[in-house]
């Protein structure tokens, strides 16, 4: 039972990073101009979108 606990809470604590860091790079990515910039921008959205789909998996 605990093992399950901690699986989920670790699984959480990675998702929370993840949408940190996508969110970061975002930001990141807006305040630079160019192709270095939408690289950011394009990264930080595909890891939002991975988080959307790892979310909505167990949903299906």
């Amino acid at each position: 039972m605990m093992e399950d606990f901690t699986k989920n809470y670790l699984r959480n604590l990675l998702m929370l990073i993840f949408f940190i860091v996508g969110i970061g790079l975002v930001i990141v990515g807006q305040k630079n101009i160019g192709a270095p910039g939408l690289g950011l921008m394009l990264l930080g959205l595909a890891m939002l979108i991975g988080l959307l789909w790892l979310y909505n998996r167990k949903y299906k």
